[in-house]
């Protein structure tokens, strides 16, 4: 059958083209499938493997002086001088599996699982044995040349201290899977349930502290410095303290890992290197860096062929040192392990389509987060406000409360009243020495001591309003008698949230008060663990948001209470009077016929005041709520391009207040009473 269309069959056909032309054609073919593909970036590990000369499991590893140790099973001991590149062999510490060490100045300490403890006080000098008679012990941290603490299962702490043994086992008796020292004095220890025990005498004594997750098992403890402790659990948990003594624990949540409060993976060990550098390790091959305390963390690429369970690290610095692993495996690094990258090209911040595509995804969780704290923040306020405008309008005084009383009863009343405040304004009056203060430093005394402080200035209000009540005459015509009191409480609260900045205020609440832990502790005690997602950790799941939106709350129901308060007064006071001659109390009007009116009026005002309030969660940041502006931060961090970080969060929180703004002008337009407030009967 003949082709429809000859001419196409001539032009496409193998044998209308020349023999060369189809040698050229198979070569750039075979060269098309043949050559691999081109990559402008390859990543390649920041460890070296080194040959150990055993394949028994490594368990342990510490630094002394310029000599790195390995400890591992068996009794097996290898000792390194070049930055452990190269080992060699040591004498085994009986037949025992080595199972912690550690170091102290020129000594160290090594644990094996019978209990018995090798010690090596100098470089030159010789191992001696100390018997410890102890089963089940798990951990080991030196206090000194010559002392350390054991810890192990059942809560057991032993201190060897003067060549003698003290039993220092607390009421806790959870297994105890690691401790470690600053110094010679302040030390923790962590184990199963959650259990943090700390101590401050170098062992002597042991006080607990509580954990964010008492259900985690904390395998791993690295006391940096007093402002930098951290821990990890067994299921990837990376737990911080950065309290003197370690008194308050937070659980970090990931940045890299989407902000959950897990790596997801098995961890064995921790090593705190800087105050910025921290190391991981664990089974299945697992090594991880991060370079920013925990929020960011790097998995290290191995060598090839290493895939084993990683034990324990050992630094010389914070870039140089080992870790060791099962089956004899020795890695070193002089660059902390991190993953060095090969023709990587860096990303053009300067161009700004490659600056957005990375900021994108920070600018959306930061504008989710300055959303969830401003909406919470305007309910909490809106209503603080009300409620503190209402008490300042109150008309209530002592005179209305006492006149259905006889004299002889308000006297009474005053008699005992001023027994009670003269005892109240001594005990706190009698604190006062305790506190070392002089002259104009008792101002002070609040912060010093808030129970003292509070027994004495209520104390002296009892004693002075008791006095006036004992003076009373039938027609109550004393001076404090006039007094409003629900207005004196709510008149002390506005000045005070008034008159101080709120950046202290969020720093205040957060790291003073800890309010958002203790209302975190609060709701899971009531609802149970919040977990990493879902609706509860979106309520109580972190602390500082919890902080952020009671901080901002509480500031702006104090602005608000002026603009309400000035909305009252300018109702006409016929409709208050209409109000209490058909039958209802005070409270009744104020909420079926002021208040719905004042609200009208001070639409516009309280608008400016919201708009404010999303102005100022932008100094969220300071506590580490990672909103719009510590976004912008932390973009400027890594790409350098500050007038396009700064750039986009404005456009952000424009976005934010210019909708907040329609809004509201909207909710105006809907709402105006024609013929009152200040838009002049328009």
């Amino acid at each position: 059958m003949k082709s429809a269309s000859p001419g196409i069959e001539r032009i496409f056909s193998w044998s209308a083209i020349d023999s060369k032309s189809r040698v050229v054609i198979l070569v750039c073919t075979l060269l098309i499938c043949t050559i691999p593909h081109s990559s402008g970036q390859e990543t390649i590990t920041g460890w070296g493997e080194a040959e150990s000369w055993t394949d028994k499991d490594l368990n342990s590893a510490v630094i002394q002086g310029e000599i790195a140790w390995v400890f591992g099973d068996s009794g097996v001991v290898r000792f390194s001088q070049d930055s452990g590149a190269t080992w060699q062999n040591h004498t085994s510490l009986g037949d025992a599996n080595l199972i912690s060490a550690d170091s102290f100045g020129e000594s160290i300490a090594v644990l094996s699982s019978e209990g018995v403890i090798y010690m090596k006080e100098g470089v030159d000098d010789e191992w001696g044995t100390i018997e410890s008679s102890q089963t089940g012990i798990n951990s080991i941290a030196l206090t000194g040349d010559d002392s350390f603490v054991i810890v192990g299962n059942g809560g057991n702490i032993w201190q060897y201290i003067d060549e003698t043994w003290w039993n220092r086992t607390t009421s806790f008796t959870e297994n105890l899977h690691d401790i470690d020292f600053n110094g010679d004095e302040e030390g923790l220890a962590v184990g199963d349930a959650g259990t943090i025990l700390a101590t401050a005498n170098g062992g002597a004594t042991w006080d607990y502290r509580e954990s964010p997750d008492e259900d985690a098992t904390i395998i791993s403890i690295s006391y940096f410095n007093p402002y930098r402790m951290f821990a990890v659990s067994d299921s990837g948990q990376i737990l911080y303290s950065t309290s003197p003594g370690g008194f308050e624990w937070q659980l970090r949540e990931i940045e890299s890992v989407g902000y959950n409060t897990t790596l997801a993976t098995t961890l064995s060990s921790i090593d705190v290197v800087s105050s910025s550098r921290i190391l991981f390790a664990g089974p299945d091959g697992y090594l991880g860096l991060s370079l920013d305390q925990g929020l960011n963390v790097e998995r290290n690429i191995l060598p090839a062929g290493v895939n084993t369970s990683f034990n324990d690290h050992a630094m010389f610095d914070y870039v140089s040192g080992i870790v060791v692993g099962d089956s004899g495996v020795i890695l070193f690094t002089d660059r902390a392990g991190e993953n060095e990258d090969i023709g990587f090209q860096i990303p053009d911040y300067n161009n700004f389509g490659e600056f957005v595509e990375y900021a994108d995804d920070m600018l959306l969780s930061g504008f989710i987060a300055t959303v969830k704290i401003v909406v919470f923040g305007i309910l909490l306020g809106f209503t603080i406000g009300v409620l503190l405008a209402m008490l300042k309008t109150a008309p209530t005084s002592f005179k209305n409360i006492l006149e259905k009383y006889s004299t002889n009863q308000i006297r009474g009343l005053g008699a005992f009243g001023l027994i009670i405040g003269l005892w109240l304004l001594y005990t706190g009056v009698t604190r006062f020495p305790k506190l070392q203060l002089e002259g104009l430093e008792y101002i002070f005394t609040p912060v010093g001591d808030p129970r003292g402080f509070a027994m004495f200035v209520l104390g002296l209000a009892i004693v002075v309003i008791s006095i006036q009540f004992i003076l009373a005459d039938k027609k109550l015509s004393g001076r404090l008698f006039k007094v409003r009191p629900l207005n004196s409480l709510a008149t002390v609260y506005t000045d005070f949230f008034r008159n101080t900045p709120l950046i202290v205020q969020f720093m205040f609440i957060h790291f003073g008060l800890r309010l958002g832990m203790r209302i975190q502790q609060l709701m899971e005690g009531t609802f149970g663990d919040p977990g990493i997602d879902g609706i509860d950790y979106f309520f109580y799941g972190d602390r500082t948001f919890l902080s952020a939106i009671f901080t901002l709350g509480l500031n702006s129901g104090a602005y608000q209470c002026e603009t309400i308060r000035g909305a009252i007064s300018a109702i006409p006071s016929g409709q208050m009077e209409a109000g209490r001659s058909i039958g209802l109390t005070y409270l009744g009007t104020m909420r079926l016929v002021i208040m719905p009116q004042a609200i009208r009026i001070c639409i516009p005002p309280i608008g400016n005041e919201m708009v404010n309030l999303v102005l100022n969660s932008s100094l969220a940041m300071v506590i580490g709520y990672s909103e719009l502006s510590r976004q912008g931060k932390l973009m400027i961090a890594t790409t350098f391009q500050i007038f396009s970080a700064w750039g986009l969060v404005m456009i952000s929180y424009f976005v934010v207040t210019w909708t907040l703004a329609l809004l509201l002008r909207r909710l105006e337009e809907t709402t105006r009473i024609p013929g009152l407030g200040i838009s002049g009967g328009a």
